[in-house]
């Protein structure tokens, strides 16, 4: 997340999904953690202004002693171990080589990340360049199941980027789907993905 973003469009969804995520129970002890690539830009009102658009309290932003850019290891171990969990890259997870590797989530972290409660969903934002949106996401899938295919994932997309939930736990993610696909109704089908892996 780069504050130059902050206050978008954009911002206003995520809030929205994850308030109805939260009020319908499908996402639970949820935390975000904003990754902010240029973190030493930001003040105490940025922080409280993420916070109030993605609808959570302070309290569930995640607060770092350790700077994404220079100390990732120690970076990622400062996130809660419990909890669902959102995670805001400024681009997505990598699938591929990178010139700023900030902007990424590695899918390393992410699978550290989802390996720390066998039950907790990670979700990630996604942005998609220059193809649509379900070749983009299908890129990352492959790219994950290559390093670790024990998860289940689905997506929520729009025309330019996408969440996407992930959770070792197949129920979990189901719950997400089965949410989604009532929610939307006859939309569900081209906005709604679903990758069903060796998640228990």
């Amino acid at each position: 997340m780069k504050l130059q973003f902050l206050g978008d469009a954009l911002d206003h969804w995520k809030g929205s999904v994850f308030e109805t995520l939260q009020q319908q129970g499908v996402l639970r002890d949820f935390f975000v953690d904003p990754m902010a690539s240029d973190a030493p830009a930001w003040k105490p009102a940025d922080s409280k202004l993420f916070a109030r658009l993605l609808r959570i309290e302070q309290r569930q932003l995640v607060s770092h002693s350790h700077d994404l850019c220079n100390d990732r290891a120690r970076y990622f171990a400062e996130i809660p171990p419990n909890g669902d969990l959102f995670l805001d890259p400024d681009t997505g997870i990598k699938t591929g080589t990178v010139k700023r590797i900030e902007q990424y989530l590695l899918p390393t972290e992410l699978f550290e990340a989802m390996g720390r409660g066998e039950n907790r969903i990670v979700v990630v934002y996604q942005h998609v360049r220059a193809k649509k949106t379900r070749e983009r996401i299908e890129k990352v899938i492959a790219t994950l199941n290559a390093k670790d295919g024990q998860f289940c994932c689905t997506s929520y997309e729009s025309g330019t980027v996408a969440f996407l939930f992930l959770s070792r736990n197949g129920g979990r993610i189901g719950t997400v789907r089965d949410f989604f696909s009532q929610f939307l109704g006859a939309h569900a089908s081209n906005r709604i993905g679903f990758w069903n892996g060796n998640a228990v």
